[in-house]
């Protein structure tokens, strides 16, 4: 195990390396990862406090938040959008260890586990939120520990592990609430290797007790301040039902459009190599399962199934195995044996030549995503550092980004109504900030704002109240 382990050092530090030389530049945010950020500032003060502009935010996972907390507490602000991105960065090289440590566990093949690491590295949608300010990479992280310590607690008779793996299950779901789907896929896994056998062992009933212990702390949370146990659950999944919606097939051809069509290819071709074993079954219960619950969701992204790609790359790298049995079958046909010792190489270059394009795909979805919020970002930079201002109101997609950037102002988000109308007439904001400007409301005609920049060809307008015009351009 102790030279597993060191070995399992390289696909770790891999990550931990490709991560570093691609990290995301400072002006480009998230409209979530803006939110997490703004309520983890919040918690740093006071572990309760999850709110947003004193709006309790609940129907947001809380694990992410509250692990950027911590070292919020010991870091500057100007620093915390980098931190937020380390933490996704950790948590991706210790999932590529992960991915490195469970196939060892599973065949006991060293290569196949770092060529399944490599597969996992470079999956498009693990490669780009891997230096996000999102969930997607901590969440990956707990749902791939929850089945390591399942599948190898049951393998060894560790009843520490399983328990251990229903701890990790139960951060899952605090990770983000699509970490339900990990009952479903227990219950297939545990089904399936064990018929209903393990209905009758107790370390798992216990399991699903520690389970619902390492919820509890949220669910009371949710009774004192959102009025309800289960209500973070309940407008979570109301929210995402009002957002648009997504038919499956649209969903698999936007799949398809960024992770290419190479990485799901071998993966299909990995499935048809896999035996019904315990192993087997871990892959299908995974995958299958864990896709189901995305696939029932009304609204539905792509780096939602991010938490699926160490069960595709661990696929991809018995598909690349099936490749060799197959070119190893022609060449014994042809000249009757394989050549002595060639097997090793031709893996490693078979590798390397298929996780290249992977790779490359995986650098252009990230290149995407790097211009995600890259107006908004540079607009509320530079508004934050000429103009000071303790109340704004700004477009909706600005709403948390403009926290992030003002900190401790009061935000309010542009609403078409008579309550935003009468606070213009007043002069109650200090600043406005309108993002694809169609109509003013009353804000020019109510004599108390000058426009002072406009951004992008008029994309974005910002207004700063008169009386206070003077002060800040000094």
């Amino acid at each position: 195990m102790g030279k597993n382990r060191t070995l399992g050092l390289i696909p770790f530090l891999a990550a931990m390396l490709v991560g570093i030389a691609t990290f995301p530049s400072r002006n480009t945010l998230t409209y979530d990862g803006a939110l997490y950020i703004n309520i983890a500032r919040n918690l740093a003060e006071d572990i309760t406090n999850f709110t947003y502009q004193g709006v309790y935010m609940m129907y947001r996972p809380p694990l992410y938040p509250y692990t950027l907390s911590v070292f919020f507490r010991v870091t500057p602000m100007e620093l915390h959008l980098t931190v937020a991105r380390l933490v996704s960065l950790l948590s991706f090289g210790l999932t590529a260890l992960l991915v490195y440590l469970l196939v060892v566990e599973m065949l006991g093949d060293r290569v196949k586990a770092i060529i399944a690491s490599g597969f996992y590295i470079f999956n498009p949608l693990a490669f780009t939120m891997a230096t996000r300010e999102l969930v997607h990479s901590e969440f990956t992280l707990f749902y791939t520990l929850s089945l390591y310590m399942l599948y190898s607690g049951r393998k060894r008779g560790n009843i520490t592990r399983i328990y251990l793996s229903f701890v990790s299950a139960g951060l899952a779901i605090l990770t983000r609430y699509t970490g339900l789907s990990i009952f479903g896929v227990f219950l297939a896994y545990l089904w399936l290797v064990d018929d209903w056998k393990w209905v009758r062992k107790k370390e798992y009933w216990v399991g699903f007790l520690i389970l619902a212990i390492t919820l509890a702390p949220w669910l009371y949370m949710g009774h004192l301040y959102y009025g309800g146990a289960l209500r973070p659950f309940s407008v979570a999944s109301r929210v995402v039902t009002l957002d648009r919606p997504v038919s499956v097939s649209d969903y698999m051809k936007m799949l398809l459009q960024d992770i290419g069509y190479l990485l799901p290819l071998l993966a299909l071709a990995g499935f048809f190599r896999i035996k019904k074993n315990d192993e087997g079954w871990l892959l299908v219960s995974w995958l299958f399962i864990g896709l189901a619950g995305i696939l029932t969701v009304t609204h539905k992204e792509t780096r939602f199934i991010t938490f699926l790609s160490p069960a595709m790359g661990m696929l991809a790298a018995e598909g690349l195995f099936l490749l060799r049995d197959g070119i190893d079958l022609v060449l014994g046909k042809l000249r009757g044996k394989s050549p002595a010792g060639w097997k090793p190489f031709t893996v490693l270059f078979l590798g390397l030549i298929l996780i290249a394009p992977v790779g490359l795909r995986a650098k252009g979805l990230k290149e995407d995503w790097n211009v995600v919020g890259r107006y908004d970002s540079e607009v509320l930079q530079y508004s934050s550092e000429h103009y000071h201002a303790t109340t704004l109101l700004v477009s909706p997609y600005l709403y948390t980004m403009a926290g992030f950037y003002y900190p401790n102002a009061r935000i309010e988000m542009i609403m078409y109504n008579n309550k935003t109308r009468e606070k213009i007439a007043n002069g109650y904001y200090d600043l406005i900030i309108h993002k694809n400007p169609n109509t003013y409301l009353n804000i020019i005609t109510s004599g108390n704002y000058v426009k002072v920049e406009d951004f992008y060809d008029g994309k974005f307008e910002i207004f700063l109240r008169k009386d206070l015009l003077e002060n800040q351009e000094h």
